[in-house]
């Protein structure tokens, strides 16, 4: 199994008829549950575990639904300005990407509504410099690019593997971004200790090994320490965008550098979790 984990099981669900229902709202997300824990066929799909059904389970019917909760929020809290085109040219853009980018022997969990809400969220702020922590091959960074091209301005995207950053460069040039990105492969907390130029838009998308001696840098947990690390690049108005935000323990660092930094923002709980944040004048 490669390319997007999320277009599998769209393609294994969509012949049932509970997930119709559950699209159209006729069964609730624990009925959704219930039903594909019941459905014998689904073992034979390969994907099929108490993590995945739980968390499948959550996916909003309507994927636009995190992104206008998410940007209702911000706004009414006064940090984000409201934006009507904020899904303008998502369609095209999204079937261009879909058709066109190699995903190699990788597999990604970015899901329908990750990608629409880091679209939008870069059609509203108009960043020029954004930063990616994390970045895989690229697939959720992509999302941004639109947007950052046309200001002219430049993605940083890290990962510490070689072959993902490869094919990141790759799909980048393909797409026509070359000039308007910088893929390191390189650890991003070293990478934000020694920058000097300010980030508009900080993406964090990163996990840390389970075995780091390191505590605070085992899986989720090293958005602690990134974010700790890019304190002195954020400024005023500055976004943070996070991949797999779920309220834990986990993430307690995490959480007191941003009420450190002032970071307004909120969360939306699907498959992987969705948090966004702005920085906001210390009062």
């Amino acid at each position: 199994m490669n390319g997007q984990f999320a277009l599998h099981v769209e393609k294994t669900l969509a012949p049932k008829k509970y997930y119709a229902d559950y699209l159209s709202k006729k069964i609730d997300s624990a009925q959704f549950r219930q039903a594909m824990a019941a459905d014998a066929s689904l073992p034979d799909s390969g994907w099929v575990n108490e993590y995945n059904l739980r968390r499948i389970s959550i996916s909003p019917p309507d994927e636009k639904l995190p992104t206008d909760t998410i940007v209702k929020y911000l706004a009414e809290n006064g940090v984000l300005p409201q934006c009507e085109n904020m899904y303008g040219g998502f369609e095209d853009y999204r079937k261009s990407i879909r058709e066109n980018y190699n995903h190699g022997e990788f597999l990604t969990f970015i899901f329908p509504e990750d990608e629409l809400l880091l679209y939008a969220a870069a059609k509203i702020t108009q960043p020029k410099n954004i930063f990616v922590a994390g970045s895989y091959y690229g697939y959720f960074a992509i999302w941004a690019m639109k947007t950052v091209s046309e200001n002219n301005g430049t993605a940083t995207l890290s990962d510490i593997n070689e072959k993902v950053c490869e094919l990141a460069k790759e799909n980048f040039i393909k797409f026509g971004y070359g000039n308007n990105s910088n893929i390191c492969c390189e650890d991003a907390e070293a990478l934000l200790l020694r920058r000097t130029e300010p980030i508009d838009m900080f993406v964090l998308d990163a996990a840390g090994r389970g075995d780091d001696p390191r505590p605070e840098y085992r899986g989720k947990r090293i958005y602690g320490p990134f974010l700790k690390a890019a304190k002195h690049l954020l400024k005023e108005g500055s976004v943070i965008v996070v991949h797999n935000m779920e309220e834990n323990p986990e993430l307690k660092m995490f959480a007191d550098e941003l009420r450190e930094i002032n970071a307004v923002g909120t969360i939306y709980e699907t498959y992987n979790g969705l948090g966004v944040y702005v920085v906001c004048p210390k009062i």
